[in-house]
């Protein structure tokens, strides 16, 4: 793998409360400058980000509700006037939150339906639908039955974890792979601290990370100064 190759599974969080223009310019010339695959920012920041990534190959990614602590009930009508705003103002890729209460009608099948509609709507605008699935509280039986119906929502991604709950660790990451299609990408929430981390989960089938791209990048240059970078096999290497 080239230190390319790692910076396009990288997204660069900016989330600051009082970010200035000089903190937004850097971070986001250094998402363009390494190829990252996008920046994350909350919905009042897209105006700000939107007109810098503009025309780049880095997205940019925010969350539908992202201020809301109390997890409303998905209120499907509102959530794509906002998504709809959003895409308007740049962003290329909007998140919508599953957790245990919005999957509880229909054991999640009402929750796939929103879904399903408001990727219809993304993908008349040019953008694009993931899920940030909140596995607090969630057995592995309930996770596997939730990806099988995300999976088949037309979302591009799907995310474990989320900022809510508690940390999602590679076990549950591995179910989730094996219940979602092959063309559905799949992203660990917990943000990476180490390449070889990084290494174990491209191993088992996670796409996306969150981390510090400006070390991560720094060892991988490190490392294929040396020697190839090589993705570990599963049984034989770990």
């Amino acid at each position: 793998m080239t230190v390319g190759g790692v910076a396009a599974r990288l997204e660069q969080h900016l989330a600051l409360s009082e970010p200035t223009r000089k903190v937004v310019h850097d971070e986001c010339e250094l998402a363009i400058r390494h190829g990252l695959s996008s920046v994350i920012v909350p919905p009042e920041m897209v105006p700000q980000v939107g007109p810098r990534l503009t025309g780049t190959s880095v997205g940019l990614v925010t969350l539908l509700g992202w201020r809301n602590g109390e997890v409303e009930p998905l209120a499907a009508s509102a959530l794509r006037a906002e998504a709809c705003r959003l895409v308007a103002e740049g962003a290329t890729d909007v998140g919508v939150l599953a957790n245990v209460e919005r999957l509880a009608a229909d054991r999640g099948r009402q929750f796939a339906v929103e879904v399903t509609a408001l990727v219809e709507v993304m993908q008349a605008r040019g953008a694009r639908v993931r899920v940030v699935l909140d596995t607090d509280g969630q057995s592995p039986a309930a996770t596997t039955e939730a990806c099988e119906l995300l999976g088949a929502t037309g979302a591009w991604l799907v995310q474990g974890g989320s900022w809510l709950g508690s940390r999602t660790g590679l076990s549950r990451l591995q179910l989730m792979r094996a219940a979602l299609p092959d063309e559905v990408r799949l992203k660990w929430t917990c943000p990476i601290r180490t390449l070889d981390s990084m290494m174990i989960g491209i191993a088992e089938g996670v796409d996306l990370y969150n981390g510090d791209p400006k070390s991560l990048l720094e060892d991988a240059a490190r490392r294929v100064s040396v020697r190839p970078l090589l993705v570990p096999v599963r049984g034989v290497d770990y």
